[in-house]
């Protein structure tokens, strides 16, 4: 007894005795509560730390090789302080394997992330020596005397647009009208750097916005020209188009160049854009008839192959104004040559329908046209350009390679 007293000595010496009690949390957390006596040496070097399962076994077995042998620890609170500790030795483990579970989601998420960017990349790489079409978000204003910065408008459907030139607080510098427009719905207009003020702007980056562009997406500024090579960077790919890099997120079209792309590969095939230099079969619809002298609306038909097809041609009430009879060659294609004329004497201009007798019970009869994709555009609803046309891929019935194709009418 007298070392264990002079342990004891050993520890109060020079010191105020101290106490702490320890408790165990809902969550299976060991935490010291109730310190009392000296705060700066032995247990409570480290009092700001929680206790772990390492701390709380050390000191349950503190406590048995320390109990009193004539009033011994009760069996119910011995089984409970065991049932605590493996509680709390479950959660440590648990924490440790959603930890590694972590980590190794993480991975999955960089693997990912990177496969993703090398698909872009490659997409990005090929369309080097396309004509591409991109949305434009700003411009970059040089402050020099005499510079212009040119800027292209697509309205869409609309006549005109108001275009606002945006500083960097978003306060409008200058507003500028753009109306009419080209065969391809576009306005070319530039910017000198004067404000509305009368004043020159301040050079740096100014955002272009279009009022009423948040509605109709077919409002947007744009910059279109052979892509000259790719940049890749840490927030994406950068296609280097005009003297100006933008990002490839912002390819509104591309369009074949009817060069040969040198040192690139064709893009995927599972994108519209294999789809260019292809001959397509195109289901029509209508005639657009516009009321030209010795104007003739050509279109061909797919029959049965087993007899004269009768054709109608309907106004926009349904109305027949036109009915011919056309005989197919040994493949069931015949052509229809529409030169306005009615039963009344000639049509006006307008949208007229084309009705085949038994299309409605055979989808193998049907109007159609061919041509080669000559673009592609990527915005909104994918559409291909044939003949000078935008055409829905819900239209094409048939694709094919010119190699492999029939002269073309």
């Amino acid at each position: 007894m007298a070392s264990v007293s002079a342990d004891i000595s050993s520890l109060t010496k020079k010191m105020e005795p101290y106490t702490a009690r320890a408790s165990i949390g809902e969550d299976g957390e060991v935490t010291t509560t109730e310190l009392t006596g000296d705060r700066n040496s032995g247990l409570f070097a480290n009092a700001g730390k929680e206790l772990g399962k390492d701390d709380f076994l050390k000191l349950l077995v503190t406590q048995l090789r320390y109990q009193d042998p004539l009033n011994p620890m009760e069996n119910t609170e011995f089984v409970s302080q065991l049932a605590q500790f493996r509680s709390l030795e479950s959660g440590n483990n648990i924490e440790s394997a959603i930890k590694e579970l972590n980590e190794s989601f993480k991975g999955t998420v960089e693997a990912q992330k990177y496969s993703a960017q090398s698909i872009t990349n490659t997409s990005a790489i090929s369309l080097i020596g396309k004509n591409v079409r991109l949305k434009q978000e700003s411009v970059e204003w040089e402050a020099k005397a005499g510079a212009k910065v040119p800027l292209r408008i697509h309205l869409g459907k609309h006549d005109s647009a108001i275009v606002e030139i945006l500083d960097k607080d978003g306060n409008v510098v200058k507003t500028l009208e753009a109306e009419g427009k080209d065969r391809q719905n576009s306005v070319d207009l530039s910017w000198d750097g004067s404000t509305d003020l009368g004043e020159i702007a301040k050079g740096g980056k100014y955002t272009i916005r279009i009022a009423g562009e948040e509605e109709d997406p077919s409002l947007y500024a744009f910059v279109q020209d052979i892509v000259e090579g790719v940049r890749f960077t840490s927030s994406g790919a950068l296609v280097k188009i005009d003297g100006r890099e933008l990002s490839i997120g912002n390819v509104l079209d591309v369009a074949y160049s009817g060069e040969e792309n040198s040192g690139t590969s064709s893009l995927p095939a599972s994108t519209a854009v294999s789809l260019l230099g292809k001959v397509v079969r195109m289901r029509e619809t209508h005639i657009n008839f516009h009321g030209y002298a010795n104007e003739t609306a050509t279109v061909k038909i797919q029959t049965l192959g087993t007899g004269n097809a009768r054709v109608n041609i309907m106004d926009s009430e349904g109305k027949i104004v036109y009915t011919t009879t056309v005989t197919p060659d040994s493949k069931g294609l015949a052509t229809l040559e529409w030169k306005g004329q009615t039963i009344d004497g000639y049509a006006s201009a307008g949208k007229y329908r084309i009705w085949i007798e038994g299309q409605d019970t055979n989808s193998s009869v049907y109007a159609f046209s061919e041509g080669i994709v000559d673009g592609i555009n990527l915005g909104g609803d994918s559409r291909l350009r044939v003949n000078g046309k935008a055409i829905s891929l819900g239209d094409i019935i048939d694709i094919s390679d010119p190699a492999n194709s029939q002269e073309i009418v």
